[in-house]
């Protein structure tokens, strides 16, 4: 989409003249523009055709949380009503102000996991189980690429494995939380977690876990995890299982990358080898979790 087209959407979709509309992508699955109209600041947010349903998803995950008090960046919904043109497979979303968070210090880290935590017990947390087999069905040793790598499919089979059985809190989840997705304004002293595209009703570890990924693993997200401890909404015979949806995590992340090097997908990178890069990262992540941790059912 270029600059004229995306007038034309904004126009057209929502009545919208802007003023500037800057190029901000960065994404992995889709293509972002900072768009000003006015003393109003927006996001517009693309994505593919076969993402449009996740993007509604998570329009209506950020506007129903922005409801309860929290920082989303909620849709802009269009003159007709909708939360996504889907034509144009496009979003208008509220612009969050402040700076993304690196999750390097003991602070940032506590901002994460206490805007997590406050995530988790606004989406109705609930325990379900026994099974997680309806959480990501897709994951599977037959997924796209996934038979490309020897070492992928048992990964897999052995993920879902120790996860599926479980019985486990769910609730609402951002799904991706890395700490890019975290925004600290300096001037209100709050943080805003956004991009909620693939935000779904899931087990609430993957998320804890997904968070302790980004963060460089337990040994560096001490304070993390100490901060989502404090205030979310699992106990600590729950917190055992971390380890066994780290795994999971992994398996995502390396499934994830075997079906982009597979499509060739290249969004949001410079070639293949980033998506190469991608995948050994996750092959080396479940290499270090082979053996549970104690404590941990096996």
């Amino acid at each position: 989409m270029d600059a004229h087209a995306l007038d034309e959407a904004l126009r057209n979709h929502w009545g919208l003249d802007a003023t500037t509309v800057t190029t901000i992508d960065g994404g992995m699955n889709s293509r972002t523009w900072l768009v000003r109209a006015g003393d109003a600041s927006y996001v517009a947010k693309r994505v593919s055709a076969a993402d449009v349903e996740l993007l509604a998803t998570g329009c209506s995950v950020a506007e129903r949380l922005g409801r309860a008090g929290l920082t989303t960046g909620r849709p802009v919904r269009t003159v007709l009503g909708a939360l996504v043109a889907p034509d144009e497979r496009l979003a208008l979303l509220e612009h969050v102000p402040g700076s993304e968070l690196g999750g390097t210090t003991v602070e940032e880290q506590r901002w994460i996991g206490a805007t997590l935590a406050q995530v988790h017990h606004a989406g109705a947390p609930a325990r379900q189980g026994p099974g997680t087999t309806g959480f990501f069905g897709w994951l599977t040793a037959d997924a796209p690429g996934v038979r490309n790598h020897p070492w992928l499919p048992r990964a897999v089979d052995t993920a879902r494995g120790a996860t599926d059985r479980l019985t486990v809190t769910w609730s609402v989840l951002h799904t991706d939380p890395a700490p890019e997705a975290f925004r600290y304004d300096a001037a209100a002293d709050a943080v805003g977690l956004i991009d909620w595209t693939g935000a779904c009703r899931g087990p609430v570890l993957y998320d804890v876990a997904s968070a302790v990924m980004y963060l460089g693993g337990p040994e560096r997200a001490g304070a993390f995890l100490d901060a989502y401890s404090a205030a979310g909404p699992l106990d600590a015979s729950e917190l055992r299982h971390l380890d066994a949806f780290r795994r999971f995590r992994f398996a995502v992340r390396a499934a994830y990358f075997a079906r982009r090097l597979t499509e060739r997908d290249l969004t949001g990178i410079r070639d293949q080898r980033d998506n190469e890069n991608g995948l050994e990262d996750a092959r080396r992540g479940l290499e270090r979790l082979a053996t549970p941790a104690s404590g941990e059912p096996k």
